[in-house]
């Protein structure tokens, strides 16, 4: 299978031009096109009358600045043809990155890690958090060092669209040479209190792994049993535990994204771990009308599953 062109948002940050190394880094191992991306921002006169960028002179100089400083850091490892290609646009990063993605049809975008705080996610947040939520390609965020993963680890539920995380991840271990390992989080089942039974979650957590062991047979039989991995708990708290104490440099996992009033309040399993994770992450982004629809032969599609052992459905009792 071909790679699609995968694009690196550059703006002259320490964290930028690691993504952007490590862009060229999958872009040369997969014989894909690396496109490099300026976004140039409004910048706005005192008082803000009106924005000093519609110059065509100052956003001349500030892209010729740039290109300066990707030459004089990146000059060794990218090659020259790719950062003389650099594309500049004006607006937003996040805005900017997307748009530019869509229009070469990328398979990949990587940016820079940085962290952030609640308020600050669910008013706009980062660049990286933007695309979590609107691209239609695989997001990259690349963490501090920068280096090579050797230790993948994907992070998968029991719904019909696992398929296509743990493909995806399969894919880019096997491009960079890195060892695969494949968790799934149990969470304690959460219903209203107005629902008068309760929930054994031991036979729940045994169910669970059933479920478990047939998607890894279905979507990765490969995968040694040491490397399929059963937690138990919050789901962002264990999978940034198991990448700790795996010591993996990558994480993968799908995200089906949040309106802003659920990531101001609660925010989700992706964007906390964009934010306490001490490695690089690549979220796969999930089109719900695709999960909602019954997929023939996928775990967790409802028109294949069987009553009784492999039902994922929970025990429940009914309080005496």
């Amino acid at each position: 299978m071909q790679w699609k062109p995968i694009i690196a948002g550059v703006d002259g940050s320490a964290e930028s031009l690691r993504a952007a190394s490590v862009a060229w880094q999958i872009a040369r191992a997969a014989d894909a096109q690396c496109v490099l991306v300026c976004a140039v921002p409004d910048l706005w006169a005192p008082g803000g009358i009106s924005p000093l960028v519609n110059s065509a002179e100052i956003f001349d100089l500030l892209v010729s600045d740039l290109r300066h400083q990707i030459a004089r850091e990146l000059a060794a490892e990218i090659p020259e043809v790719i950062r003389q290609a650099l594309v500049a646009r004006r607006g937003r990063p996040g805005v900017v990155l997307d748009a530019v993605a869509r229009e070469y049809g990328a398979g990949l975008v990587v940016v820079g890690g940085r962290h952030h705080g609640a308020l600050a996610r669910g008013l706009g947040g980062s660049t990286a958090h933007h695309l979590v939520r609107t691209s239609a390609a695989p997001v990259l965020v690349v963490e501090a060092s920068g280096r090579k993963p050797r230790r993948v680890l994907v992070a998968t539920g029991l719904f019909a669209a696992a398929g296509p995380t743990l493909s995806t991840a399969k894919r880019y271990a096997d491009l960079l040479e890195a060892q695969l390992r494949v968790v799934h989080v149990v969470e304690p089942a959460k219903f209203p209190t107005v629902v008068p039974l309760s929930l054994d979650m031991t036979v729940f957590e045994e169910r669970s792994r059933v479920e478990f062991d047939r998607l890894m047979k279905l979507e990765l039989p490969h995968v040694p049993l040491d490397d399929r991995v059963v937690r138990r708990g919050s789901a962002d708290e264990e999978i940034a535990e198991e990448a700790a104490a795996w010591h993996a440099d990558l994480v993968v996992l799908g995200s089906h994204g949040k309106s802003w009033v659920d990531r101001l309040l609660i925010g989700s399993t992706t964007e906390r771990l964009l934010n306490r994770l001490p490695t690089s992450l690549l979220v796969i982004p999930i089109n719900r009308p695709a999960i909602e629809q019954p997929a023939k032969g996928r775990v967790g599609a409802r028109a294949r599953r069987p009553k009784g052992k492999g039902n994922l459905r929970p025990a429940l009792k009914t309080p005496s």
